[in-house]
């Protein structure tokens, strides 16, 4: 046993140069893994927890933090027991996260895909601007009868996931062979019981890649919640990086049969073209910013509130950290990878249009 502890322990080096070796973009990982592998192992996780309303990916975090503790507090005195009890450990986590999810982060990413460009033009920003913000004032008054009445989200968390389902079953039907998206045969999207300490954490939900669940944070906006479903859905499909599931997740919304999950893609997109042209051309984005329901406006302004009340260390501690595993997996912007979907949106807008 102490000889397999030690094979484990030391096995840690050649595993990270291993996973390190590994570039990304890599097409056998994506034909190979991605699209064959992947989709087999996840679909048998979300079939083995899909039925079972509480979240076994947290209560598995919640028994391994319980483990960590009593192996460095009651097993073993010196370093060199303690490591060696926690790096088979270490060894066994990392090595499952791999090949559960964690080699989607080497596949082709969706901008490879579609062989679109990084980057925008300033005028096709503001054209994509002015257009969306008569499609959403539009859609709004639709929806809630008149311009400064505040959206709500009308589906109770189950109804979200159901629609959700809906949405990502169609994205084959929507790319095609252009991107490597397989069927999303078996869902399995959860509150999250950590929701309290993720809201602290500044995290909307996550992918746990151990039981491949979608776990919430319920205690968001409501507003907020079909989103951040429909994003850990596009993780849950082996979308790894974060600007690409988001641009999932708002193809998905925008592709919906349902008008509120089509408003909340809309709101999404025009979130971050007002927060893009805010930074590079200030008056026009006093002037647009004018153009859109005061009702919008408003539920802007209370996700912001929501999400000021949390800031603090445990935040910045969280978002850093999340940030040096982001760019540990090949990410290189890390954490601002979230807001970068707006140059996949715009491309891809441009590239129908053509």
């Amino acid at each position: 046993m102490k000889k397999l502890k030690f094979l484990l322990t030391v096995g840690l080096i050649p595993l990270y140069i291993l996973i390190n070796y590994i570039t990304p973009e890599n097409l056998f990982i994506e034909k190979y893994y991605s699209n064959q592998f992947y989709p087999f192992i996840s679909e048998k996780l979300r079939f083995l927890t899909g039925h079972i309303n509480i979240p076994l990916g947290d209560v598995f975090y919640l028994v391994l933090v319980i483990v960590v503790f009593y192996l460095i507090i009651f097993r073993g005195k010196s370093v060199k027991v303690k490591v060696l009890n926690l790096g088979p450990l270490l060894f066994i986590l990392i090595f499952i996260f791999y090949i559960f999810w964690g080699l989607n982060y080497k596949r082709i990413t969706i901008k490879n895909h579609l062989g679109v460009e990084n980057r925008f033009e300033k005028k096709e920003l503001l054209k994509f601007t002015e257009e969306l913000i008569d499609k959403i004032n539009k859609n709004h008054i639709s929806l809630f009868l008149a311009d400064s009445i505040k959206p709500e989200n009308p589906y109770s968390f189950d109804e979200n996931i159901i629609k959700s389902h809906e949405n990502a079953e169609k994205l084959k039907t929507i790319f095609k062979d252009d991107i490597g998206i397989y069927n999303y045969k078996r869902k399995s999207v959860k509150k999250s019981l950590f929701s309290f300490p993720l809201t602290f954490m500044g995290f909307s939900g996550y992918i746990n890649p151990f039981t491949n669940e979608a776990n919430i944070n319920y205690k968001i906006p409501p507003t907020s919640l079909t989103f951040v479903i429909n994003h850990e859905i596009a993780h849950q499909l082996g979308i790894a990086s974060e600007k690409d599931a988001n641009f999932i997740s708002y193809i998905m919304l925008i592709n919906s049969k349902d008008k509120y999950h089509n408003f909340c893609a809309m709101s999404y997109a025009l979130r971050l073209c007002l927060n893009e042209i805010s930074k590079i051309d200030h008056n026009n984005y006093k002037i647009l910013i004018k153009r859109v329901n005061k009702g919008i406006i408003k539920d802007y302004i209370e996700i912001n509130k929501f999400w000021e009340k949390f800031e603090g260390k445990i935040e910045n501690i969280s978002k850093k950290t999340y940030d040096i595993y982001l760019k540990q997996n090949n990410i290189k912007s890390g954490i601002k990878n979230y807001n970068e979907s707006i140059s996949l949106i715009l491309n891809y807008n441009k590239l129908i249009n053509d």
